[in-house]
């Protein structure tokens, strides 16, 4: 049941109620492991144990508890221990290794590289916009603005005419 503020009301659920809306959340996180973090729920007090790869994931655990859940700290304790024979354990191969990343750089928020074909016509070259282009065929393909060379090129400025 949520509260005021989209946080839940943790006051009429049940200790299972509890441990499945934390479990719940916890795996929206893929930079989290659940195998290795226990959750335990005792008269709506909540524990965090177990083992993480980094501080970041303990601060990632506690956050979406407190913060997102919306738990209140008094009814909440953290015992998970960063273990550093637990990082780096990536799937093996390449393509779930890199599926693994991009699940978590989407959930992080970060902006990927490759975008679909789709959506190549949105995106923006800034400087070309802004500072023109050197090139006049460039130019006058591709909409931009055309800035002249500020100084003399080798070649000229690829006129054909006879000077």
């Amino acid at each position: 049941m949520r509260g005021d503020f989209g946080t839940f009301d943790f006051t009429e659920m049940t200790d299972d109620e509890i441990y499945d809306l934390v479990v719940q959340h916890l795996g929206e996180y893929p930079e989290l492991d659940l195998g290795w973090i226990d959750v335990a729920v005792r008269n709506g007090h909540v524990t965090l144990s177990g083992r993480v790869a980094s501080d970041a994931e303990v601060q990632i655990a506690e956050k979406a508890v407190l913060d997102v859940l919306g738990l209140e700290q008094d009814s909440f304790t953290n015992d998970l221990v960063v273990d550093e024979l637990h990082r780096g354990e990536a799937a093996e191969a390449a393509d779930d290794a890199v599926t693994e990343e991009m699940e978590a750089d989407e959930q992080l928020g970060s902006v990927g590289s490759s975008q679909s074909d789709t959506a190549e016509h949105l995106v923006e070259d800034l400087d070309a916009l802004t500072y023109g282009s050197r090139d006049a065929g460039t130019a006058i393909q591709e909409g931009a603005s055309y800035e002249p060379p500020d100084r003399p090129v080798p070649g000229g400025y690829g006129s054909r005419e006879a000077h």
